[in-house]
């Protein structure tokens, strides 16, 4: 593994020695100023972003929400602020091939960075058909999978979801240690991201714990029974079932589970929405699972920002969608222009420590001392906000967590995990 290159160093054009290199290359960077002077031309400028989320179409049931928060930080600043903002949404059908041509709209604009894709194998789709090849930079919001990290990209593609590796063996030290059990199976929708978290678990359950897993089932998100699946799945009488859906396959699926199997369930972070209690008729309460945590420094600033906006309570991946755009935006202000490569070096720039510590509720701030060249850290809603080599968070904080209808949320809390 240590010969391996990883993604970022696989980078033409861009100064060597990687994240390091960049205080070399500084001054040839559009935007970049080390002099941190105010550039009052860098705020008389545009600044464009797409969003690339699922509004119709299976996943259209989180898309509408997500996509609210991934414009927020748009409407937060645009009328406080001398920067103006060309902003164009586009609706990816929940649907891999529909992606990839929304995403070519988009670079025919010339749109250089994109918050989005939502969906693990859409974004694998839509970055590899297009928006690797035309370089231009996205951070989504809800791509888990582990093969983002080894993706060749050029270093075009960040996220702020976090690996289901990481997930994955979690959820084995779970149930292998805080349940103490020897055998588990999975169910998981039938797509990147449950055959990855299931992967990832079954490797590690079997690994580093000598568990059994007695099946691996696939299930479609589009389904009207998973009957058959959770037979297939329990006929080999695990102690443990492990669920890798989504919420809106909650409803079917907890109502024919429930009736039909006494495993233990443990749900990913897909499962993880305190109004599941009102769309099964049996109680879910005790059904545990995991989850990442959001607990960023502006994770209750952000919350209030969002709740005053659309009148809810955020999620996971709200939090994840807003700080997607607010690094986006920065970086785009650091750079001073609509390029994708200045953009894409200039991300880290306004993520790593030792700036102006910047969360959302100081964001025009933000924007303002970025397009001045001023160095900054955004410090985001959902965590750190700080990207390693391959573009993936570098720090977060599971919840350990169980479904509890006598909690206002419908979720309580048990434990705290850090991997």
């Amino acid at each position: 593994m240590g010969l391996r290159p990883s993604r970022r160093q696989l980078l033409s054009g861009i100064c060597s020695g990687g994240v390091a290199g960049l205080s070399g290359c500084a001054g040839s960077i559009p935007g970049f100023n080390s002099g941190g002077s105010d550039r009052r031309e860098g705020l008389d400028r545009t600044i464009k972003i797409g969003t690339m989320l699922p509004l119709s179409g299976p996943r259209s049931a989180v898309g509408e929400s997500i996509r609210e928060a991934a414009v927020l930080p748009i409407d937060q600043v645009r009328d406080d602020v001398a920067l103006t903002f060309e902003h164009r949404s586009v609706d990816t059908e929940s649907d891999p091939t529909t992606a990839a041509r929304k995403a070519t709209s988009l670079v025919d604009e010339g749109y250089p960075m994109v918050t989005g894709p939502l969906d693990s194998d859409i974004v694998l789709q839509a970055t590899q058909q297009v928006l690797i090849p035309y370089k231009t930079v996205c951070c989504s919001p809800g791509a888990t999978t582990p093969t983002l990290t080894t993706l060749n990209d050029g270093g075009y593609v960040f996220r702020t979801a976090i690996s289901d590796a990481i997930q994955g063996s979690l959820l084995a030290d779970t149930v292998a240690r805080k349940l103490d059990y020897d055998t588990a199976g999975t169910l998981y929708v039938n797509n990147d991201y449950g055959w990855q978290l299931s992967q990832a678990f079954s490797r590690s359950f079997r690994r580093d714990y000598n568990g059994t897993i007695t099946d691996q089932v696939p299930i479609e998100d589009t389904s009207n029974s998973y009957v058959d699946a959770i037979d297939q799945a329990t006929e080999g009488d695990p102690d443990a079932l492990v669920l890798a859906a989504y919420p809106e396959m909650g409803e079917t699926l907890f109502s024919d589970m429930l009736t039909r199997t006494d495993a233990d369930i443990l749900c990913t972070d897909g499962l993880r929405t305190g109004d599941m209690h009102q769309q099964v008729d049996r109680s879910l309460n005790g059904i545990r699972g995991l989850a990442p945590l959001v607990d960023g420094p502006g994770s209750d600033a952000f919350a209030e920002l969002y709740t005053n906006a659309s009148g809810n309570e955020p999620g996971i991946f709200e939090s994840y969608a807003y700080d997607a755009t607010a690094v986006l935006l920065l970086a785009n202000a650091y750079a001073g222009q609509n390029d994708s490569k200045a953009i894409q070096n200039a991300i880290r720039r306004v993520t790593n420590s030792g700036g102006t510590e910047i969360t959302p509720d100081t964001l025009l701030d933000g924007l303002r001392r970025a397009a001045r060249g001023q160095s900054i850290e955004y410090r985001g809603a959902s965590n750190e906000t700080r990207f390693d080599e391959n573009g993936d968070p570098t720090d977060t904080t599971f919840e350990y967590w169980a479904y509890d209808n006598s909690v206002a949320s419908g979720i309580r809390e048990l434990d705290r995990i850090k991997p």
